[in-house]
């Protein structure tokens, strides 16, 4: 049986999206996860081994911004346990050149003695095992790194949180600078352009609005920030390969296959 906690984070909290641990006590389990725009900072504990697109992983991840659907296996007695990073939010901890990450998993460029607390088999809990993540980030932790995200940090706020319906070229505006000194700060950290950025960001709400409500296309068109709902249609499309109405028929019936979905550690 896969069991997979989330924790809200009591550090960075403008940095980190959550902390999460998976446990699988059973067979092998595979989980399909969709699109996302979080970098993910992954431990495997205890020996454990997992496959993500066929590849095995044996150590310790990064796994960036991703815009297709990730496969991922979970071996019997697989434990993980992972931060899950804004796109911006790795930064100032460990600084990978976004390129490297987007729709990528790298080995984690640290040395085992700064990690070697997580890792310790003694650790029973995931209270401990949070813990000795917490040590870890403030080790880390570079605060001149952190002061250049000001920018990229209310970027998202603005288009992921906020219902106004605003343009790039208006949020420059109002920030008092441009679309060139914005894409130079997204292509270093993230590794895309404010522009994909938004783009994955609309998707990701429009896929929060499908799942977890009930309304009609086009009012999930509208709250998601798209012209409309062919315009929806049609960047859904090309994120997934399926319409919105086909991806709902396939999480209706994700418990009835030997494939599972993995949405915001909701698993259907």
């Amino acid at each position: 049986m896969l069991e997979i906690e989330s924790h809200k984070t009591e550090l960075f909290p403008d940095l980190i999206e959550r902390i999460w641990t998976l446990r699988n006590k059973g067979k092998e389990v595979e989980l399909i996860t969709p699109p996302g725009q979080y970098i993910n900072l992954i431990f495997v504990l205890n020996n454990s081994t997992y496959e993500r697109n066929g590849f095995l992983i044996d150590n310790h991840q990064v796994e960036g911004i991703s815009f297709k659907n990730t496969v991922l296996k979970y071996p019997a007695n697989t434990e993980l346990i992972g931060i899950r990073f804004y796109a911006y939010g790795l930064y100032p901890f460990i600084q990978i050149p976004g390129k490297e990450l987007v729709n990528n998993s790298v080995n984690l460029p640290l040395d085992t003695e700064r990690t070697k607390g997580i890792t310790n088999d003694s650790l029973g809990s995931n209270h401990l095992l949070i813990q000795e993540i917490y040590r870890l980030l403030n080790g880390l932790f570079r605060e001149q790194s952190g002061d250049t995200l000001v920018l990229l940090t209310d970027f998202y706020k603005q288009f992921r949180w906020h219902e106004e319906t605003l343009s790039i070229e208006k949020y420059c505006k109002q920030k008092n600078t441009n679309y060139t000194s914005l894409n130079r700060k997204f292509s270093q950290i993230t590794g895309i352009s404010p522009k994909k950025f938004e783009r994955l960001i609309k998707f990701r709400k429009s896929l929060c609005n499908l799942i977890d409500g009930d309304e009609k296309l086009t009012s999930i068109a509208t709250a998601s920030g798209y012209f409309d709902q062919a315009h929806f249609i049609r960047e859904f499309k090309i994120f997934l390969n399926n319409t919105p109405s086909q991806y709902l028929a396939i999480v209706e019936q994700a418990d009835k296959e030997s494939r599972g979905i993995n949405y915001n550690f909701r698993l259907f």
